[in-house]
């Protein structure tokens, strides 16, 4: 898996991270409510501001949520009669296609460092020192030390299992990347 696959599986699992921190503090009617702009809830009727006016009833059989990282449009709904009906809709940070143009920065650089913000983006996923190490082509010992940087100010968890240690981004470390602190 290359960088570019490794940038989008991050965004994805930030999105989940986030959606299910929604869940967990929220309920499930402000998690489906917030997942575009202006949904909100008539009864037990969502409704989502859209352009064109559909009404979609479900068939009991589930509900996929689906954030696409690449899809900025209004939501697509796919239903099915006999399995779990899919909703697609743009993902809360979507993927910058292009790497950022000259002079741009990500605002999280300047605050905590190229390398150790890069650090923090990629444990949206649980990732061990080595593979922190090996995504961002510095050493084991560098990886370490920007893990308890980030551990430290409470931005990211660890675990040990065996001779493996596993990092992963607190609810404060997801709301750093996303914006939302």
């Amino acid at each position: 898996m290359g960088p570019p696959w490794s940038r989008i599986r991050s965004g994805f699992d930030a999105e989940r991270a986030w959606r299910t921190r929604q869940l967990a503090e929220h309920g499930m009617r402000a998690t489906l409510a917030g997942l575009i702009p202006g949904g909100r809830w008539h009864g037990t009727t969502l409704v989502l501001d859209c352009a064109k006016e559909a009404e979609v009833t479900l068939t009991g059989h589930g509900l996929v949520l689906l954030p696409s990282a690449v899809w900025d449009g209004p939501p697509l709904m796919a239903v099915h009669d006999d399995a779990p009906s899919v909703f697609i809709y743009p993902a809360l940070t979507p993927l910058p296609l292009l790497g950022a143009r000259d002079g741009e920065d990500h605002p999280l650089n300047a605050l905590l460092g190229r390398t150790r913000a890069a650090a923090l983006g990629l444990l949206t996923q649980q990732l061990t020192t080595t593979d922190i190490a090996r995504e961002l082509d510095i050493s084991k010992s560098s990886a370490s030390e920007h893990a308890k940087a980030l551990r430290d100010a409470r931005l990211i968890v660890t675990q040990r299992e065996g001779k493996a240690v596993w990092h992963s981004c607190t609810p404060l470390g997801l709301d750093l990347l996303t914006g939302s602190a």
